[in-house]
């Protein structure tokens, strides 16, 4: 598969070699009192004498941000602050550049130590990336809790940008928003996008590498700010120095909004290594079954067998693998005791979810894979069970029990797990090792608000309350190794925030409640999210009933979880499954593997949810979504062919033409000039996939009925062979499904169609010009055909 013209571009520019190679300069202009860092792109001009900095996008000379300075545990350069700088070169996951190193110190004696700052610029980038540090001076211990690499900073010389709209970084369950304000406070990232004098301009700014600290930005009035901070904070021990492994990140210099958050999350997946592993495949879950949609209870390991044997019967395995997750989650409302802690076969049998014959984990993880399925289970993370705090209080936080009493809800602990202490650690990990032994791959973690502990009590003194929090994490990715799927059930419950942190070690969040619902807003959750979906984590609404749908609900449903996530979880039993139902769910395997997402075009119009999403596969080829957000109108969803993506506009060839092939009804919505809209009338929460092709001078496939993504993840080698004049390529054909691909001849009429290793059939097309492929063969596999024109 090719990436697009975009993304390679995007992709080269953060994950390998650089886009525009501009070298980096970093020198002391005496004359204006000040050190500037610099490349083609951008420059950071510092002033020493008043530990303030300047940042001017070198493309336009526009002056972006100036008056920013720095603050470390409230103090700030106006706070009797001398400045000193160094330089480094810098090489790493984000390329090579240079850095420049700023010293502050106190000028008074005062128990103050000196505190570091970095600013980085990289060959051929627009971002900056920004560091901080301590170095203890003094003779104790000093935690490092709150710094502030950009404090202050006037955008763009104190005018106002036009028509200010903001996206906020949203992780978890918080709900991403595009809101008209100038004023915002949010974790972990933030976009602000508007005019200034007609010309468009976009910020970026928020956290980038994750190990020991939460990120904050905020903008008010015109001024913008960016944090790193922990309840507990990180010791730096005496006489030492420090430097964070956590970054920041601004941008100024992409003015179109979807390409400078695009550009964003590659820059973090470089900084943070985060390779979220696919979930190929759709993901039973034991509990959702019974629970939420009321289908009895299956959450044990033999009922769980005989719902994979019931996926196979109704043709699942056919097309993908299939998940099974088993849910061991005993809670505290009898006597107290559980199976969390324990972890092991002997408890999650005495609480009744493995049951002979599979009443081991080895057992169930071997049925399970010779069926064709995928073993998943769950973890509490931070909900002990009363004997196992008993039998081991050096495993808790404080090594304290003396609370074990109190009475509590389940998800608010008041006896918790310490994951920095070395004994409990290496429990964990024996824990996951033993499991990956016995084939589990994937896990889901509920509750790990639990593991995020402000009051602190580690073993591990140096431990801040983020890093313990991905210890976690850290200890299953380590045990199960890198292919394992760890699922992150980020809700933000009793009050904690929801953040970023576990980049590089879980590969899925979750965004929504306990819910098998469909709602335009879930669209919309992991939608507005599209730069960092599939590229640094993955997000899904929890589990989905497909039983109770009318056949244009599900397809929606499934082709905008598909689009704007990329994990369907399952909370209809497979005995339900119709042929019907087969055939949609199976539409969306297998998933494309290209770090990226749809772009949800019309976020920036004004409209509550966004209606058009759109996945560019190259820069002729589109696959666009369609979405009526509105739950009980119908009414018309359109977008612009040609035009600004700010403005909801693919931005194709205004001078071109081009196709449009609806996936679900199976038609022709028409042929476009570059400067048309094209427009469905849609049901409530209804949507029609199209597949947007520019017109080519030869025949071209423009459709098939396999999947939505209409000849991406289907077909192969596609190619047109002038002097034969023959259009051919390669189908991954499923035994007794017929594999149909339409074809649009341009002038030309089909006249014969060949194929190895199946029956093919030619037929004319109900639309004028178009001509339709039928491949069918009784097993699975791949089928070379050829159309001669």
């Amino acid at each position: 598969m090719k990436m697009n013209a975009l993304w390679c571009a995007v992709v080269a520019g953060w994950c390998g070699a650089p886009a525009v190679m501009a070298a980096v300069e970093l020198k002391q202009d005496d004359a204006a009192g000040q050190v500037v860092l610099c490349n083609e792109v951008v420059s950071l001009a510092f002033n020493m004498s008043k530990g303030t900095y300047a940042i001017t996008d070198k493309t336009t000379g526009q002056l972006m941000v100036d008056q920013a300075g720095l603050s470390a545990d409230s103090y700030e350069n106006a706070d009797s602050m001398k400045f000193t700088w160094t330089r480094e070169e810098a090489k790493d996951a984000l390329g090579a550049g240079k850095r420049l190193v700023v010293a502050m110190e106190h000028t008074k004696p005062r128990a103050v130590p000196v505190y570091l700052f970095t600013f980085t610029v990289y060959e051929g980038r627009g971002g900056v990336v920004m560091g901080f540090g301590m170095r203890n001076t003094m003779d104790f211990g000093m935690r490092l809790m709150k710094v502030q690499p950009l404090a202050h900073g006037r955008l763009l010389a104190g005018s106002k940008l036009e028509k200010p709209q903001t996206l906020n970084g949203a992780a978890g369950a918080d709900t991403p928003r595009v809101e008209a304000t100038p004023n915002r406070e949010c974790p972990n990232s933030l976009l602000l996008t508007g005019t200034q004098d007609g010309k468009r301009r976009s910020f970026v700014w928020g956290g980038m590498a994750n190990k020991e600290f939460g990120k904050w930005v905020d903008l008010r009035d015109g001024v913008m700010q960016m944090r790193a901070e922990d309840p507990v904070g990180r010791v730096v021990d005496p006489g030492k120095t420090y430097i964070s492994e956590d970054t920041l990140y601004l941008d100024v210099t992409q003015p179109d909004p979807f390409v400078a958050l695009e550009t964003y999350g590659l820059a973090m997946r470089a900084a943070n290594h985060a390779r979220p592993n696919a979930y190929d495949f759709p993901t039973l879950c034991g509990w959702a079954v019974g629970a939420l949609s009321g289908l009895g209870d299956i959450n044990n390991t033999v009922a769980l067998i005989k719902e994979l044997e019931m996926a196979q019967k109704a043709g699942v395995t056919k097309y993908t693998k299939v998940a099974i997750r088993l849910e061991p989650d005993t809670y505290c409302y009898g006597d107290g005791n559980t199976e969390q802690g324990w972890w092991d076969d002997a408890h999650w049998s005495k609480y009744g979810h493995l049951k002979a014959p599979y009443d081991t984990f080895a057992k169930w993880c071997a049925a399970l894979q010779e069926r064709d399925g995928i073993p998943f289970t769950y973890f509490q993370v931070g909900l002990p069970s009363d004997d196992y705090a008993r039998a081991f209080p050096g495993h808790m936080l404080f090594n304290d029990i003396s609370r074990l009493q109190v009475k509590h809800p389940h998800h608010q602990p008041l006896v918790t797990y310490d994951y920095t202490d070395p004994d409990f650690q290496q429990h964990v990990l024996a824990t996951w090792q033993r499991l990956k032994m016995d084939g589990m791959q994937g896990i889901k973690f509920d509750y790990p608000e639990t593991g995020w502990q402000p009051g602190g009590g580690f073993e591990n003194q140096h431990a801040t309350t983020a890093f313990a929090y991905r210890e976690v994490f850290r200890l299953c990715r380590e045990g199960l190794g890198p292919d394992a799927f760890i699922h992150e059930r980020n809700l933000g419950e009793t009050g904690r925030p929801l953040l970023d942190v576990t980049a590089g070690l879980v590969d899925m969040q979750r965004v929504w409640g306990d819910s098998n619902d469909y709602v335009p807003e879930m669209v919309s959750t992991c939608g507005l999210r599209w730069y960092k979906n599939r590229v640094v984590f993955g997000y899904y609404p929890d589990s989905k009933a497909v039983h109770n749908r009318t056949p244009e609900v599900r397809q929606s449903l499934l082709t905008m979880v598909f689009l704007t996530s990329g994990r369907v979880e399952l909370a209809t039993s497979f005995r339900l499954f119709t042929p019907d139902m087969l055939r949609d769910v199976t539409r969306i395997y297998p998933l494309y593997r290209e770090p990226r997402s749809a772009r949800p075009l019309d976020a920036f119009t004004g409209v509550p949810n966004p209606r058009v999403y759109d996945l560019e596969l190259t820069p002729e080829w589109h696959q666009v979504a369609l979405f009526n957000p509105d739950k009980t109108n119908a009414g018309p969803i359109s977008v612009a062919l040609s035009g600004e993506h700010a403005d909801g506009a693919i931005g194709l060839d205004p001078a071109a033409s081009y196709y449009a092939y609806d996936f679900w009804s199976d038609t022709l919505v028409g042929k476009y000039p570059g400067t048309a809209t094209v427009e469905k009338q849609l049901g409530p929460t209804h949507c029609a996939m199209l597949s947007i092709r520019k017109v080519q001078q030869n025949p071209q496939v423009l459709s098939t009925n396999r999947h939505v993504l209409q000849g991406w993840v289907d077909l192969a080698d596609v190619k047109w062979d002038g002097q034969g004049k023959c259009l051919s390529g390669v189908a991954r054909v499923i035994g007794g499904e017929p594999f149909k691909i339409v074809v649009g001849g341009n002038g030309s009429t089909a006249t014969k169609v060949t194929a190895t290793g199946a029956q093919a059939k030619l037929e004319k097309h109900p639309a004028d010009g178009l001509a339709q492929i039928t491949l069918e063969r009784p097993e699975n596999g791949e089928v070379s055909w050829q159309v001669t024109y």
